[in-house]
């Protein structure tokens, strides 16, 4: 595939090895067969190549004046209903442009944006990071979904303590989204009966719809069409659930994005209408 013999690859392996003082490979009955420090280095080495990738993408389109790109993730919770409805909105008035779209736990944003795989991200929680920008877009909240048999569905209203020893859907405790309500409940006084801790919204409502319990979700990833069989209940105690545009502090947006995060912002205004 190279187009060069054996010995010139055993020689140029032997030269990287020698030059980082590292064990690349152990050669074993004629093959080779990486080590640990080299697969360490080679899921860098990914990230690097793919970069570089990008950029013969971005040069190719220059060259051949193809559309331009947004490369964007979102919290699970937003690809529900808030974004699809933004991008649909947005390539409607603009057919020049093309995204790439993909949903990221929290957690794990400030290495997408850092490692330039978005250009931002909007997430459903803020992010407090030394090398990251934070602007809220729009306050949401939070509400509680029960399977539509629950004592709770008819409940003409639904306060913190009558959750108390309730089986409940929760995040878990390693997402702020999990310690922050853990912390509500237990500070209402709530006995929190948690039976499935999940990482994404979504989950939450599948698992509600199959009648497994009860959760607190982010109000942007229900979908009542989707999830027949659950009901939407308002709490009677403000939960905020505000939804962030996080962009890196080195990198400058484009005119396109920009743009997209206007649709996003009258996305959330049509959503609350219907």
């Amino acid at each position: 595939m190279l187009f060069i013999s054996q010995p010139v690859v055993s020689r140029a392996l032997s030269y990287m090895e020698d030059s980082l003082k590292i064990s690349l490979f152990v050669r074993k009955s004629g093959a080779l067969i990486p080590t640990d420090d080299a697969r360490i280095i080679f899921r860098e080495i990914e990230d690097v190549y793919i970069s570089a990738l990008r950029v013969d993408e971005l040069v190719t389109n220059l060259r051949s004046k193809k559309k331009s790109k947004i490369s964007f993730c979102s919290s699970p919770a937003l690809g529900i209903n808030l974004v699809p409805l933004a991008i649909r909105n947005f390539l409607e008035k603009n057919e020049d442009i093309r995204f790439e779209y993909r949903t990221v736990l929290v957690k794990d944003m400030p290495m997408d944006l850092l490692g330039r795989a978005s250009a931002f991200a909007i997430s459903v929680w803020p992010i407090n990071h030394p090398n990251l920008l934070c602007e809220t877009l729009f306050e949401g909240e939070m509400v509680l979904v029960v399977p539509n048999t629950h004592p709770l569905a008819s409940a003409e209203t639904v306060q913190l303590k009558d959750l108390d020893g309730q089986q409940m859907i929760t995040y878990r405790q390693d997402l702020p989204l999990g310690a922050f309500i853990r912390d509500l409940l237990l500070g209402a006084g709530v006995k929190v009966n948690s039976i499935v801790e999940i990482n994404r919204s979504e989950l939450a409502c599948s698992l509600v719809h199959q009648g497994v319990g009860i959760a607190l979700v982010n109000r942007f990833c229900v979908d009542e069409d989707i999830w027949n069989r659950l009901t939407v209940k308002e709490i009677d105690f403000g939960l905020p659930a505000s939804v962030c545009l996080i962009t890196s502090r080195f990198e400058v947006l484009s005119q396109e994005s920009k743009n997209f995060i206007q649709f996003i912002r009258d996305a959330y205004g049509k959503s609350r209408l219907i």
